[in-house]
């Protein structure tokens, strides 16, 4: 592969442009040469997605501008930064719908490529009007690029925001059901302690012998009434504990 694959092959660009170029498009920034103006940006990134194709604008000493994509220079320049801003609303929208962490991070991981990609923008678009200041579009376009810049940051925050209060939110309903889970064991245990001593009792005297004590009514109450105020002893022990 040629190093100078990048370039259009009838672009007329300066040699010391084209020896500058190498085989990938390299960070974004802009080269100037002998009034030849080369924008080097990205495409807008995918999430998972590493590599990143070359979008390419060259302005002529005379003014002329030209793109390796579609349409004029400056038209398709224009066109890239509102594909930032599509972009950037179309997530506004998602973070404002998302309810789960699961949608945040989702948010996040488009968020974090476009970030970095908008910060390259506006260098880009920065050194490119430090580079020809007779280029008024370039103030503009500029100016628009630290827009995006911004916008991302900002939204970039609210999403993370987001997915704390999110995080936290699910934490505070776990511990609910957690206290409520064992509030409900607390009174399950504090009844079995009410009802473990009538249930031994009436265990023991339901065994088959002769104990002397069967056939009495005043014994079968005395009996659950001993029962029951061992289980209340119990119950009030382990409810202080």
């Amino acid at each position: 592969m040629k190093p100078d694959t990048l370039v259009p092959k009838l672009w007329a660009l300066p040699e010391a442009i084209r020896q500058r170029l190498g085989r990938e498009p390299g960070p974004q920034r802009a080269m100037l040469e002998e009034g030849h103006l080369l924008i080097i940006l990205h495409e807008l990134p995918e999430p998972g997605v590493r590599g990143r194709k070359a979008l390419l604008f060259w302005r002529k000493p005379e003014g002329e501008w030209l793109t390796n994509q579609s349409g004029n220079g400056l038209t398709g320049l224009n066109a890239h930064l509102k594909a930032f801003d599509d972009k950037l609303a179309t997530l506004d929208e998602e973070e404002e719908r998302a309810m789960t962490a699961a949608e945040y991070h989702l948010i996040l991981e488009a968020l974090g490529p476009l970030l970095r990609t908008a910060r390259g923008l506006h260098r880009a678009l920065q050194q490119a009007r430090e580079m020809v200041k007779a280029e008024r579009e370039l103030i503009n376009l500029r100016d628009q690029a630290a827009g995006i810049e911004r916008t991302a940051e900002l939204l970039l925050q609210d999403a993370e925001f987001g997915l704390k209060f999110t995080v936290a939110r699910q934490a505070e309903q776990q511990a609910a059901t957690a206290r409520q889970m064992a509030k409900t064991a607390h009174r399950l245990n504090l009844l079995a302690a009410v009802f473990l001593p009538v249930t031994a009792l009436a265990s023991v005297f339901g065994m088959n012998f002769e104990s002397g004590l069967t056939g009495s009514v005043a014994m079968f109450w005395s009996v659950c009434a001993v029962g029951l105020g061992a289980g209340l002893v119990l119950a009030v022990a382990l409810r202080k504990e």
